[in-house]
């Protein structure tokens, strides 16, 4: 399988002066607004965003924590989950965003349920990557279909 990451760089993100860690940093700011979502960060998502990220981008557990120390910090200057999900949108294929939005159903289900809050925020995220609402059901679905196992 090729790895997400080498997909995730394309040359049209070079082209637009977007390089590797914009992107990394856009995806883990999103990963980590779905943490914070239900105001009740749970020590499962907390691990859902680390594995996400280190299997996504390859990267070891020092590197990991560093990428999410960048995109919290980041979050706390904008507040703006927009940029995250526009930067993503713009350079990443519709298959790319969809492995996002999967990403974004584990951390979701890692506490063992979907809060009111946490589902307005995937609706919102699937809109601003450009997805259907149907992709977002489907991909909810599957998830949800994972962790029932």
């Amino acid at each position: 399988m090729i790895k997400f990451l080498e997909k995730l760089i394309s040359k049209e993100a070079h082209s637009k002066d977007i390089d590797e860690q914009d992107l990394k940093v856009a995806t883990a700011g999103l990963f980590i607004e779905m943490v914070y979502a239900d105001f009740d960060v749970h020590p499962e998502e907390e691990k859902q965003l680390f594995k996400a990220l280190h299997t996504l981008f390859n990267l070891s557990g020092t590197e990991v924590q560093e990428l999410i120390d960048e995109a919290r910090e980041t979050r706390e200057e904008r507040h703006d989950i927009w940029r995250f999900a526009s930067v993503l949108k713009d350079h990443l294929s519709r298959e790319q965003r969809l492995k996002i939005l999967t990403n974004l159903w584990q951390i979701v289900y890692a506490d063992g349920r979907i809060d009111k809050y946490e589902d307005a925020l995937m609706r919102k995220i699937t809109n601003l990557l450009g997805l259907d609402h149907s992709e977002m059901i489907e991909t909810k679905l599957a998830v949800k279909n994972r962790f029932e196992e």
